[in-house]
């Protein structure tokens, strides 16, 4: 009889290999893992903000509750070794935004938001780099990837100031529910272990 290894019990076998910080410093920025309590920095800081969550692929949240709500899904996600998600905070720990990799079997896939006092300072870029050179240096790790609405060039530059290489087109890829309900245009950006 065939032994038959199911999606679960692959990334719990994955998630024991993975060596991802709780904590890191990086210059001028701190990425610590979202822990409850940072709901209301959450809401307060970006998830209400219209212009902030325009080219999210979720709709802006309506209260602090479904902020908690997200934070409880992400402390799950890091302990079942599915998504890492960390806060961006300053030294004196004021989060103003989240960084987040979803890992499927050799890929981490990115997705990262700022509130929009903190836009423009290099943040995004800077995290972003960190975080997808420790992903590749997993052992089962070869590809990270990152894609944005090919309306969001400001994305697009944080990928590419990443190390990022734009790999193509991906046509009727995204739906951003903040600016309409039909999938647009995406390109795509990644980074390869040789």
């Amino acid at each position: 009889m065939p032994l038959v290894v199911n999606e679960t019990s692959r990334r719990a076998e994955r998630a024991d290999r993975l060596n991802l910080p709780e904590r890191m410093a990086l210059d001028g920025l701190v990425l610590r893992r979202l822990r409850i309590g940072d709901e209301d920095a959450i809401f307060e800081t970006y998830a209400a903000d219209p212009d902030v969550c325009r080219w999210l692929g979720i709709k802006r949240l309506p209260n602090v509750e479904n902020a908690r709500g997200f934070v409880l899904r992400m402390q799950e996600a890091w302990e079942s070794g599915s998504e890492y998600a960390y806060a961006m905070v300053e030294t004196d720990d004021r989060l103003f935004g989240v960084i987040s990799v979803r890992i499927d079997i050799t890929t981490g896939t990115f997705g990262y938001v700022l509130a929009r006092s903190h836009w423009g300072h290099g943040h995004a870029s800077r995290a972003l780099s960190a975080l997808a050179d420790l992903v590749l240096d997993q052992p089962d790790i070869w590809r990270v990837q990152a894609h944005c609405a090919v309306e969001n060039p400001a994305s697009a530059r944080v990928m590419e100031k990443a190390g990022m290489s734009r790999e193509g087109l991906l046509r009727r890829y995204v739906i951003n529910p903040n600016v309409a309900l039909t999938p647009t245009d995406a390109y795509l950006y990644a980074k390869v272990r040789d």
